[in-house]
């Protein structure tokens, strides 16, 4: 990891961790290079860096100060965000990525209809049912949701699922490492039935339930 890299890096902690709150004024260069020890050319170049992420504004003849990364950022920021593995997630970041997969996922379930194959989602859970090493369970969970997203014939939700493979893999992760998958299995039994049964209302509320039972296991057991 480059100087660069590392400096990126310490900042993008201390934000995420709320050690360095939104609106805080960061040191000036010069001082910041003799904290750190590089050059200021290693520290404009990271800073630079971390104003492209939206974590950081620089406010002309006045400084740098923490921004409103939420609101500044861009989908790279997201996936710094939900990788982060330099500390616990605030709560509130949790339940709003939980949130959004409850809208688009429930969307893609009722863009569905009673002449839509689900064949190929039907082989992909089996493999996820049937595969004994859990460290291929996050993948085979994202193949899922990706084939359910192309099942909708949403011509957009199949690049946005890909657009989140990052954070499908994060969550299925810290799933296997909090819980036990047989409630996971057991609500996502549910969806798929009411998939095949052409049900998709109930197959939407079985999916909430499933997002909802990850959340709060999630919050209880990482916070």
């Amino acid at each position: 990891m480059s100087e660069v890299d590392q400096l990126v890096d310490f900042f993008e902690k201390k934000i995420l961790t709320g050690e360095l709150k939104i609106g805080d004024k960061l040191p000036s260069e010069r001082t910041m290079a003799q904290n750190f020890g590089v050059s200021r050319s290693v520290v404009n170049n990271g800073l630079k860096e971390l104003s492209r992420l939206g974590f950081i504004k620089v406010v002309p003849r006045q400084g740098n100060y923490i921004a409103k990364f939420n609101e500044d950022g861009n989908l790279e920021t997201f996936n710094i965000i939900i990788n982060f593995n330099g500390g616990n997630y605030r709560p509130s970041l949790l339940k709003s990525i939980f949130r959004a997969r409850k809208l688009f996922e429930g969307d893609m379930i009722m863009e569905c209809n009673t002449s839509t194959s689900f064949v190929k989602l039907n082989l992909i859970y089996d493999r996820f049912k049937n595969e004994v090493n859990s460290n291929k369970k996050p993948e085979l969970g994202f193949d899922f949701y990706h084939e359910l997203a192309v099942s909708s014939n949403n011509l957009v939700y199949p690049l946005l699922i890909l657009n989140f493979k990052s954070i499908y893999l994060t969550l299925g992760k810290w799933i296997i490492q909090f819980h036990d998958l047989s409630q996971v299995e057991k609500y996502r039994d549910d969806v798929v039935y009411y998939l095949n049964e052409r049900d998709f209302e109930k197959a939407r509320d079985c999916n909430d339930k499933l997002i909802d039972f990850c959340l709060s296991e999630l919050l209880n057991r990482k916070f």
